[in-house]
C-alpha cells in the first residue's frame, strides 16, 4: 500500500472517529433536551385543564421565568465547560470544587434576585394590566415560583458536571427524573389534589431538591466524587461566568427581544399571522434542537481536547461537528419542507392559524439546512470562550430579520414578505460557520491549555 493510500485511510479513520464521538454525545443530549421540551408542553397542557386563569397567570410569569432560566443555563454551561477541560487535563477532583464554587456564587445572586422580585411583585400587576381579581394570586405565584425555580440550579450543576466530563447518560437520567417529578407533581397536586396553580412552585421546589439529591448520588458513583474538594474556593469561576455564562444569558435576552419585535411586525397583519408565527416558532424549537445538541457535543469534545493539549485534534473536531450537522440538517430540512402543511394543521388546529404557520414553514423550511449548522457553530463559540462574538452575530442576524422583514411585509402588504425575509436572512447565515472555524483556529493556536481560569 502506497504512503498516499495509507494517509487517505488514516484521515478517513480519524474522521469516522470524530463523527462517532460527537454523535455518541449528541444522542443522549437530544433525549434530555426533548424531555425538557415535552415537560414544558405537558405542564402547559395540565394548566389548561385547570381553566383559563391558570394559563393566564403562568403566561404573565413567563418574562420572569426567562430571566431565571437564562441565569441557570449560564451557570450550568460554565460548569460543563470546566468539567470538560478537567476531563482532558485528568483532574476529576476539579469538577466538584468548581460546581461548589459556582453554587456559592449562585446562592448570593439568587438571594438578591429573589429579594428584588419579592419587593417588586406588588407593583407588577399594574404594569402588566393584570385583572384585579387575580392580582393577589399572581403576586403569590410570582414570589413562590421564583423562589422555587432558584433551587433547580443545584441539580443542573450536577448534570452539567457529569455531562462535561463524559458521563452523558447519567446526566440524561438526572434530567429525565427531575422533569418527571416536575410534571407528575403538577398533575397530581394541581388536578388530583385540587390545589390548582399552587402546585407549580411545589413541583419546582421538589424537582430542584430531587435533582440535587440524585445528582450527588450519581456523582458519588463516578471518579468525580471528591467531597473534600467541595470546600476549595475557585475564584476562576468569576472569569468563567464573565466569558461563558454572561454571553449565554444575554443570548436569551436577544432571542426574547426578537420574538417581541417579530410579533409586533406581524401584529399589523392580523391575529392569525401572530398565532401562526408562534405555532411555527414552537415547532422550530424542536427542529433546531439537534443543531444545539450537536454544537454542545462538539464543544464538549473540543474542551476535553483543550484540557489535554491536543491542539491539532481541536480543528478536526470542529470540522467533524459541522459535517455531521450539515448531513443531519439536509435531511431535516427536506423532511420539514415536504410535510410543512400537515405539520401546521396538526399543531395549529384552527384553519387560519394553520394556514399562516404553513406559509411560514413553506418559506423557511429548506433554509434549515443552513440554520442548523449556524446554530451549532454559535453554540460551539459560546462554550469555548467566543460568546460575546456569538452575541454580536445573533444581534446582527435578528436585527436584520426585523428590519428587512418589516420593510418586505409592508411592500408585499402581507406577512408573506416577512416570511421571505426570514428565509433570505437564514441563507446569509452561511458565513457564521466560517467565523466559528476561525475562532477555533485561533483557540488552537493558544499556548495556554486552559484559557478559562478553571485550574
Amino acid at each position: 500500500m502506497s504512503p498516499e493510500v495509507r494517509m487517505f485511510h488514516s484521515v478517513a479513520h480519524e474522521r469516522r472517529e470524530v463523527w462517532r464521538t460527537i454523535s455518541g454525545l449528541a444522542v443522549p443530549l437530544f433525549v434530555a433536551g426533548s424531555v425538557n421540551f415535552a415537560a414544558q408542553l405537558g405542564i402547559i397542557a395540565i394548566l389548561g385543564r385547570m381553566g383559563g386563569e391558570a394559563i393566564y397567570v403562568r403566561s404573565l410569569y413567563q418574562p420572569v421565568a426567562l430571566v431565571v432560566l437564562a441565569l441557570g443555563v449560564g451557570f450550568a454551561v460554565c460548569n460543563q465547560v470546566a468539567a470538560a477541560i478537567s476531563k482532558g487535563a485528568g483532574r476529576p477532583q476539579d469538577v466538584l470544587s468548581n460546581a461548589a464554587s459556582l453554587a456559592r456564587v449562585w446562592l448570593g445572586l439568587g438571594a438578591a434576585l429573589f429579594l428584588v422580585l419579592a419587593v417588586a411583585a406588588p407593583s407588577l400587576p399594574g404594569l402588566l394590566n393584570v385583572d384585579a381579581a387575580l392580582r393577589d394570586t399572581f403576586v403569590s405565584f410570582l414570589r413562590w415560583t421564583s423562589a422555587a425555580g432558584l433551587l433547580a440550579v443545584a441539580g443542573e450543576l450536577c448534570a452539567a458536571g457529569l455531562r462535561g466530563y463524559g458521563h452523558v447518560r447519567q446526566a440524561t437520567v438526572l434530567v429525565v427524573c427531575t422533569a418527571s417529578v416536575r410534571v407528575g407533581l403538577v398533575a397530581g397536586l394541581g388536578l388530583g389534589a385540587g390545589i390548582g396553580i399552587a402546585a407549580v412552585p411545589v413541583a419546582e421546589a421538589a424537582a430542584g431538591l430531587t435533582g440535587l439529591a440524585m445528582g450527588l448520588v450519581l456523582l458519588r458513583r463516578t471518579e468525580l466524587w471528591h467531597p473534600a474538594a467541595a470546600r476549595i474556593w475557585r475564584r476562576g469561576v468569576f472569569t468563567d461566568l464573565r466569558r461563558i455564562g454572561a454571553p449565554i444569558a444575554m443570548s436569551f435576552l436577544v432571542i426574547s427581544a426578537y420574538n417581541l419585535a417579530a410579533i409586533g411586525v406581524l401584529g399589523n397583519y392580523g391575529e392569525n399571522a401572530v398565532a401562526g408565527f408562534t405555532v411555527a416558532a414552537t415547532l422550530q424549537n424542536v427542529v433546531l434542537l439537534p443543531g444545539m445538541v450537536l454544537g454542545t457535543a462538539t464543544a464538549i469534545t473540543i474542551n476535553q481536547q483543550r484540557g489535554a493539549g491536543e491542539w491539532r485534534r481541536i480543528r478536526e473536531s470542529m470540522r467533524g461537528g459541522i459535517e455531521v450537522t450539515v448531513v443531519t440538517y439536509v435531511v431535516i430540512a427536506a423532511l420539514v419542507w415536504s410535510l410543512h402543511d400537515p405539520l401546521a394543521r396538526l399543531i395549529g388546529g384552527d384553519a387560519g392559524v394553520a394556514a399562516a404557520a404553513g406559509a411560514y414553514l413553506g418559506a423557511v423550511a429548506l433554509t434549515y439546512a443552513v440554520q442548523g449548522p449556524v446554530l451549532a457553530s454559535l453554540t460551539v463559540m459560546e462554550e469555548t470562550g467566543g460568546g460575546f462574538l456569538a452575541i454580536v452575530l445573533n444581534a446582527i442576524y435578528f436585527g436584520l430579520i426585523v428590519a428587512v422583514g418589516a420593510a418586505a411585509a409592508q411592500a408585499a402588504g402581507s406577512a408573506d414578505g416577512f416570511y421571505a425575509a426570514v428565509a433570505y436572512c437564514n441563507l446569509i447565515g452561511v458565513t457564521v460557520p466560517i467565523v466559528a472555524v476561525r475562532h477555533i483556529r485561533k483557540l488552537s493556536a493558544s499556548t495556554n491549555p486552559l484559557p478559562l481560569e478553571t485550574r
